[in-house]
């Protein structure tokens, strides 16, 4: 399938994203730039590349702009990207640039900016490390998708794994990116997150940099979510990181897919199926809405245990409810078009949680990482199918 690419309708809203952005500048007195920046991954396309925006101005005006890609020592030319020559991207005649270069998926790149005046002599040369071409994803739901995992932050193990920097309900004016060490903003709690873990499990099968941008809110329900979705005046904080997100940051590197691991918190009403998928849905549809998506991906994990509510409730009506919250996700699956199952959960028991018999603890969370990255990749990158063999059988009637 192919991945959420750019639209011409939402040209504005990415030039505007990207004259917000700001970068460490090598050469300040002669050549800034402001896009890329150091741990930006661009969402790669069906041909397996992607255009890098490029941004910046110069001490003076300057007649030609030049950028090339650099293939970072530790990948392999032709295997893990591939490096390119300096290519002339914008003719500004001032001191401000706009441009873009295309680079294949794979490993980080340097991106090498240069500007030259009329006369052909380069005024100002800079660069820009850590830049990737590869999977975005903006993860959505309760506490599971935030930081209330294991017993301290997480981090991910491949330097390929990135996330925003830190920031809450409103955006940074200067959107920057960093390794995905956690907490990962503008999810809430200070613990753990599993997107590291995935991002670890996708990076090693995909061979690509992986952005995740965690929107969770701990205690939420859909039901809130599509409440606040619904009706942006809300005071309540369920959705409004995510909406800020799909408008201010997937305009600029764009998206493959929304990962949702919400259902949980559902239990404690206990919604009928229909209910539920009905709220599930409209959510869906104001998240496609927001980012000006019209098929948004989504990845629909399966969550409902709570050891707490079935203490409660007693363990036959904990089962029924699990039982609606999963027909509700099931029937979501089968009528909202381009909506993908993510993994079930529930299976993960004592063993797995932490000590509030709930969140995942560190085993719990390498587990979500294999579970999720699993389901994603069955989603977007299903394997071959091998050609079927005839049968091998000696002809019976043939003689010993």
């Amino acid at each position: 399938m192919n991945p959420i690419r750019l639209r011409g309708c939402r040209r504005a809203t990415w030039l505007t994203a990207v004259s917000l952005l700001t970068h460490h500048v090598v050469a300040a007195d002669t050549l800034q730039v402001t896009s890329p920046m150091s741990y930006a991954v661009f969402q790669r396309s069906a041909a397996n590349t992607a255009r890098i925006p490029i941004t910046g101005f110069a001490a003076t005006a300057v007649a030609r702009v030049e950028a090339k890609v650099t293939l970072a020592p530790e990948y392999r030319e032709g295997t893990d990207g591939r490096s390119s020559a300096f290519i002339e991207i914008a003719r500004p005649g001032a001191r401000a640039f706009r441009g873009s270069i295309e680079a294949l998926a794979g490993g980080w790149y340097t991106v090498i900016v240069r500007a030259l005046d009329a006369a052909g002599t380069v005024v100002g040369e800079t660069s820009v490390a850590k830049v990737g071409v590869g999977e975005v994803f903006v993860a959505a739901g309760h506490s599971f998708c935030s930081n209330f995992q294991g017993d301290q932050p997480g981090k991910a193990e491949e330097d390929r794994v990135a996330t925003c920097i830190d920031w809450t309900n409103t955006p940074p004016r200067q959107l920057a990116f960093r390794h995905a060490d956690d907490p990962l903003r503008p999810g809430d709690a200070r613990r753990a997150s599993p997107w590291p873990a995935v991002g670890d499990a996708l990076v090693r099968q995909l061979n690509v940099p992986v952005l995740f941008i965690s929107t969770g809110i701990g205690g939420t329900t859909v039901e809130r979510w599509r409440q606040v979705a619904e009706n942006p005046d809300s005071q309540d904080s369920s959705y409004v990181a995510c909406r800020a997100t799909l408008r201010s940051w997937i305009p600029y590197t764009g998206l493959r897919a929304l990962v949702w691991f919400g259902n949980e918190n559902d239990l404690n009403q206990g919604p009928s199926a229909e209910v539920f998928s009905d709220n599930m849905q409209r959510l869906i549809e104001r998240t496609r809405a927001d980012s000006g998506i019209p098929n948004l991906p989504w990845i629909i994990a399966f969550d409902a245990y709570d050891p707490g509510v079935e203490e409660r409730i007693g363990p036959v009506e904990m089962k029924r409810r699990k039982e609606r919250l999963d027909r509700g996700a099931q029937r979501v699956l089968e009528t909202v078009p381009f909506t993908y199952d993510g993994p079930q959960t529930d299976d993960l028991g004592p063993e797995f949680r932490r000590s509030d018999g709930d969140h995942f603890n560190e085993a719990g969370v390498r587990q979500l990482g294999i579970r999720f990255a699993r389901h994603i990749t069955r989603a977007f990158f299903p394997s071959p199918v091998p050609a079927p063999h005839p049968p091998q059988r000696p002809d019976p009637t043939a003689a010993p």
